[in-house]
């Protein structure tokens, strides 16, 4: 079983999150596989644009707009443009939306779960912000190294709380073990220390990265609701779905014989005895012509004004 730490020489430094990722990417040839999850509004993509920052002061390795993507079209892009350094950061912002896991035998998903097992080579941090991570296939989250958790926003101090766990899987149960991180340091004595970080209270990211990431995420909306629009429209179009508004068909009848129609004329303002008098035939003979004529979508009360 893997325990996460970080160590300092002597006093322990901020963001050691932060620090340890970076340890993966840039010391042990590893990669990073991080989901971000809570509900709408509870700052995750702000916090995954924030600890993107911190690394990459700490790295050295640049994070911009370009980084952050909402599809996994844009992600695999993004990956084969060889633009990425090693060290690089990504965050896929609401992946569900592309790699649902109700799609999970389909191709984006198989394509998907494919990069995340064969890319380690890249040494590259990918944070996936999505309000659910049951959003996600099974087999995507039994991949991610680490789950982050936004508990809440402290507007005085503009940081958010976030509740970070090391997430490590075992063939002999269901649910992962989630471990806090290991942060070991000497105190003002120079004695060894060491401590669990339960949160991380994350600082709000740079102004400019906000702007950006809100104009990108508008057009990203526009675009999906635009889509939706359409398919919906689409759907509407072919009638099978349950608010479409249904086209009445309009039915064609047959023509009446000449005998039916002149029973159904005279019928229409006299009683069977009369009719039958005036025509000349038996009341069943004329009831055999009404029913016929009923039978095929024709009355009485369309004769009424018709009458002989």
């Amino acid at each position: 079983m893997v325990t996460p730490i970080v160590i300092y020489r002597d006093k322990a430094k901020s963001n050691s999150w932060a620090r340890w990722f970076v340890g993966r990417t840039m010391k042990k040839n590893q990669n990073n596989l991080i989901s971000i999850v809570g509900r709408t509004g509870s700052g995750k993509t702000w916090s995954g644009i924030s600890i993107c920052e911190i690394m990459s002061k700490i790295d050295g390795v640049p994070f911009g707009i370009e980084h952050i993507v909402f599809s996994l079209t844009e992600l695999m892009n993004l990956i084969n443009s060889g633009k990425l350094k090693r060290g690089s950061k990504v965050i896929f912002d609401e992946p569900q939306i592309s790699i649902g896991a109700r799609e999970f035998q389909s191709e984006a998903n198989k394509v998907f779960n494919f990069l995340l097992t064969t890319f380690r080579h890249r040494n590259l941090s990918l944070f996936f912000c999505t309000p659910y991570e049951t959003l996600l296939d099974k087999s995507t989250r039994k991949l991610f190294h680490v789950r982050i958790e936004t508990m809440n926003i402290n507007k005085n101090a503009q940081t958010c709380r976030l509740k970070p766990r090391y997430i490590e899987y075992s063939d002999f149960k269901t649910e992962p073990y989630r471990k806090q991180l290991v942060v070991v340091f000497k105190d003002i004595n120079g004695v060894n220390k060491q401590h669990k970080l339960f949160y991380w209270d994350i600082p709000k990211p740079s102004q400019k990265l906000i702007e950006q990431y809100e104009q990108k995420k508008l057009e990203f909306t526009t675009r999906l609701n635009k889509n939706i629009s359409a398919r919906l429209k689409k759907y509407d179009d072919g009638g099978d779905c349950i608010t479409a508004e249904q086209k009445q068909e309009i039915a064609i009848r047959k023509p009446l014989t000449p005998t039916q129609e002149r029973v159904m004329k005279v019928l229409a303002n006299n009683k069977y005895e009369t009719a039958s008098k005036i025509l000349g035939v038996s009341m069943s003979a004329i009831h055999k012509s009404k029913m016929l004529s009923e039978k095929k979508g024709y009355s009485l009360e369309e004769f009424k004004e018709n009458v002989e």
